[in-house]
């Protein structure tokens, strides 16, 4: 077994991926490569090195990583000077150019604004380990000399130690991250036979070192098999990120902004779409390639919000991405990619905010998946967070629950608005049990529709913005309750509005904290 260490000795890391702004963590185990080749060029290139760095990369399959959660620092920009410009250090006279150093002027150098992403971790300490390695006494050695001089991974303010571990040393409390090519949660940058040749060639052209190989992976109690029992054609592995303001005149986004920011969220991930598969594409966007609606499903775009006990106002603290759960894990993978490149999302009037993947060992409950999904042992309970909306208007008038029913007796005639008040019902609730059977759960036993949600927190429906028709007619939407007669395990995401957000509902079982 081979295990590599690394203790971040300042206690938080400095790297970023995708964006300046996006934190890279857990550490991809390509910048670990990366710094090891570092060190090993910049400490005269030993060939005993130069051989345990291809023996590291010709392992045959990506490490399991050992590590805690981390905790974004706020963004600041610094202006930094950039490399020196000659064309700026001198000045003319007359027409005569005069080195400004001649005169003892100091230097101009032009600064240029820089973003450092860092994040504070919850355990400074991380581990790589490879089982099923077993290494020669030299190469071992090799290596472990190597891993003492490396100290930084990231930016140079990342100061770290690094040493070849023994087995015992990996921390048992310590999440692990295991390489899931079926229902990954993350694309990390890997190695593969060739990168050290790969990083010799661009050093030679005098261009970045830069390593695109990814790897899906998920936390090894995420893999864990679902018990037999019915679930979604969404994946419980929901993709969870924190949504926080950059520049807005606001300090949190409501849920009547559900629809405003799902659809500017899954324009931004279309846009990064380009460079994908045309299979990906559609999975994003949700159109075939003549530009009609895809008829299986895809990706879903969902609000998170803070419900469910006697302080919840409803904000948005968070969103999250539900995928099929057939997606292959290429597919999956490329969605991933996607979706690590968006890092601030531009909404008119409401400001600028930025989103990041939630990574903490313990985020808050609404941040974590099995709040939404019941994962993995499922929920009876589920009631609406935001409103489901129907394919079509149901026959029948909608009137509030909180109206009164005139009292009648046994032999009293019904009155014609409550016989048109209970067909209404009737029918809404026979839609909402089709719609549970169009995403692979069973019908309800009971499906309750009213104006308000038993989640407390959320807005009545009409305070919801209406879904419309491409001819823009509006349609109609109300809260609901769905009570089965098993656990069925979500995300439970109904309705014509399924994939923006709309019709989303949460277990009513679950422990608030």
């Amino acid at each position: 077994m081979l295990v590599l260490g690394i203790r971040y000795l300042n206690g938080f890391a400095v790297a970023a991926h995708g964006t300046r702004e996006q934190v890279e963590w857990p550490p991809h185990p390509a910048r670990i490569f990366m710094a090891l080749a570092a060190a090993h060029y910049q400490t005269g290139a030993d060939p005993a090195e130069r051989k345990a760095l291809l023996t590291l990369e010709n392992l045959g399959h990506p490490p399991r990583i050992h590590a805690g959660g981390s905790a974004p620092r706020v963004n600041v920009t610094s202006f930094v000077p950039v490399n020196d410009d000659p064309a700026q250090h001198v000045v003319k006279q007359g027409k005569v150019k005069i080195h400004q150093e001649i005169y003892g002027t100091a230097l101009r150098r032009n600064r240029q604004p820089r973003t450092f992403a860092r994040a504070w971790l919850e355990s400074d300490t991380v581990f790589l380990c490879w089982p099923d390695a077993e290494l020669p006494t030299d190469i071992r050695s090799a290596l472990a000399s190597l891993c003492a001089k490396v100290t930084r991974i990231g930016h140079s303010s990342s100061l770290v130690q690094m040493w070849l571990a023994e087995p015992a040393e990996v921390a048992s409390d310590l999440p692990c991250w295991m390489p899931n090519a079926d229902h990954p949660t993350l694309g990390l940058r890997i190695v593969r036979p060739g990168t050290l040749d790969e990083l010799d060639r661009r050093f030679e052209l005098k261009q970045r070192p830069q390593l695109s190989i990814t790897q899906g992976y998920a936390r090894a109690d995420e893999a864990a098999p679902v018990a037999d029992i019915p679930r979604s054609v969404f994946s419980p592995h929901l993709l969870v990120f924190m949504l926080e303001p950059l520049d807005s005149p606001y300090r949190a986004l409501d849920l009547a902004c559900t629809l405003a920011l799902t659809e500017r969220w899954r324009k931004a991930l279309a846009s990064y779409a380009n460079q994908l598969s045309a299979e990906a594409q559609h999975i994003i966007t949700g159109h075939d390639p003549n530009g009609q609606r895809l008829e299986r499903p895809h990706l879903a775009f969902l609000p998170l919000p803070v419900v469910g006990h006697e302080h919840a106002d409803g904000h948005l603290m968070g969103l999250a991405l539900a995928l099929p759960a057939d997606l292959p894990g290429a597919l999956r993978l490329e969605v991933l990619q996607a979706a690590g490149k968006v890092a601030e999302l531009v909404l008119g009037r409401l400001g600028k905010w930025r989103i990041e993947q939630v990574l903490m060992v313990r985020p808050p409950v609404t941040l974590r998946a099995e709040t939404w999904t019941a994962y993995p042992h499922g929920a009876t309970y589920w009631s609406t967070v935001t409103p489901f909306a129907f394919d079509y208007h149901p026959k029948g008038k909608a009137t509030s629950s909180a109206q009164a029913v005139p009292e009648a007796g046994p032999t009293a005639p019904v009155p014609s608005e409550c016989r048109k008040r209970r067909a209404f019902h009737q029918e809404a609730a026979s839609l909402i049990a089709d719609a549970c059977q169009r995403i692979g759960l069973p019908r309800p036993r009971e499906v309750i529709v009213s104006h308000v949600s038993a989640h407390l927190g959320v807005p009545p429906a009409p305070a919801f913005p209406r879904l419309r028709r491409k001819d823009d007619s509006e349609r109609r939407h109300t809260h609901a309750i769905l009570v089965f007669e098993q656990p069925v395990v979500g995300p439970v995401v109904l309705g014509a509005g399924r994939y923006r957000g709309y019709g989303l509902f949460r277990p009513m079982h679950m422990a608030y904290e």
